[in-house]
């Protein structure tokens, strides 16, 4: 888990989500009020999002909040 700061300066944790049929997502948090949101990371499997998560810097983390999808967003699944 990550914790960074969007370009507004809200507070915002950052994880993994190893999720179905290998695909690997960040989910970002923010540590205050309401807004989750979800981005795909590229990355062949777990092991492989954790080189890429570890090696972003604050402003990688941005870039992929800005991409991030709300959870509203996102296709309900049965």
């Amino acid at each position: 888990m990550r914790s960074f700061t969007d370009a507004a300066g809200r507070p915002w944790q950052a994880a993994l989500l190893d999720a179905s049929y290998g695909g690997v997502a960040v989910v970002f948090s923010p540590l205050q009020g309401e807004g989750h949101r979800t981005c795909p990371l590229a990355a062949a499997h777990l092991a492989e999002a954790m080189t890429v998560f570890a090696a972003l810097d604050d402003a990688g983390l941005r870039r992929l909040l800005a991409a991030a999808a709300a959870d509203d967003d996102q296709p309900a699944t049965a």
